[in-house]
């Protein structure tokens, strides 16, 4: 058959052209974008083993300015000075909570275009911001249990399609004796949570298959709600800091209340309209007097929609 303009190729390396196919209409524009920005191995990982890392996804100067600032707003919390280089404490991981508002540079972790792109591919354009912290850990303990975000009330077994996603900005050098995340590749295909034999990372009670991911601070790590992660217990002196963005589909109830708590002046008109979104501006549901028009609308535009997970 002689080729047309309108099928896809694929000759001689050429990528094959995405089309404004009716049959993914969610999915066309993603693709494109996730093309343009070079993401497309990403995306394989994501698919085969239900995590991927973005390597140089914030910049030097973006990993300074978040550690800094983080650390700032943590000697605030705890009432200490905090030492990133010999910190003896916090053995157990500190969460620290609600740093969006604290500083408007924060938005860029948010909106960052190659981080969001694979984040909207796993749970949709509608998709909002569920929470975003920083787990701070020093020295000793036990480290984090291996378990699968899909654990908002969601029985097993999981769907294949994320309910929930994780982007984890590495703010210092990820090694395993410094407490990095710890992934067991390809978790996401289980469908349920790990058992209590599965859950351990250190000694003896280490799982078989848990892998260390060891990255440059300014690496993202992105990975399925459903794949089974934690963090090594760290060994050395010093702090692991990170930047975790959770994102949720639009309706899961997100962790943080931003929707109704956005500062007046922290939105910057439509610049700021994707991040608007995901702050949950347009939520179909948490109507008051005007009653559920968005839900009907939001309702026919789905059923104008083939069904896709990219909604």
């Amino acid at each position: 058959m002689t080729p047309t303009a309108s099928m896809p190729q694929n000759q001689g390396g050429i990528p094959m052209e995405i089309g404004n196919w009716s049959a993914t209409p969610d999915l066309n524009n993603i693709y494109r974008d996730i093309r343009e920005l070079g993401l497309e191995s990403n995306l394989a990982e994501l698919e085969a083993f239900g995590f991927t890392v973005v390597e140089n996804a914030l910049s030097t100067e973006q990993v300074e300015y978040f550690r800094g600032r983080i650390i700032e707003i943590s000697e605030a919390r705890m009432g200490r000075k905090l030492d990133l280089e010999n910190e003896t404490e916090h053995a157990e991981t500190a969460f620290i909570p609600y740093l969006l508002y604290k500083d408007k540079r924060f938005k860029e972790s948010v909106t960052n275009p190659k981080t969001l792109t694979l984040i909207s591919y796993l749970l949709g354009q509608h998709c909002i911001l569920s929470s975003l912290g920083c787990h701070l850990k020093g020295p000793g303990g036990k480290g984090l249990l291996l378990h699968s975000d899909t654990s908002n009330g969601i029985p097993d077994p999981f769907s294949p399609y994320s309910h929930v996603a994780n982007c984890n900005y590495a703010l210092t050098d990820y090694t395993e004796a410094g407490g990095a995340l710890a992934m067991v590749p390809g978790s996401h295909r289980h469908f349920r949570q790990p058992t209590k034999h599965e859950q351990g990372l250190d000694g003896n009670e280490r799982y078989e298959h848990v892998i260390p991911i060891e990255v440059p601070a300014g690496s993202a790590i992105i990975w399925h709600g459903n794949t089974w992660h934690g963090s090594f217990p760290r060994k050395t002196p010093g702090l692991r800091i990170n930047l975790s963005n959770y994102f949720c589909r639009e309706y899961i109830a997100p962790q943080e209340d931003y929707r109704n708590t956005v500062p007046s002046d922290f939105l910057d008109g439509e610049k700021d309209k994707r991040l608007a979104r995901l702050l949950g501006s347009d939520l179909a549901y948490g109507w008051t007097d005007d009653g559920p028009l968005k839900h009907f609308a939001r309702r026919k535009e789905r059923e104008m929609s083939v069904p896709s997970w990219q909604f």
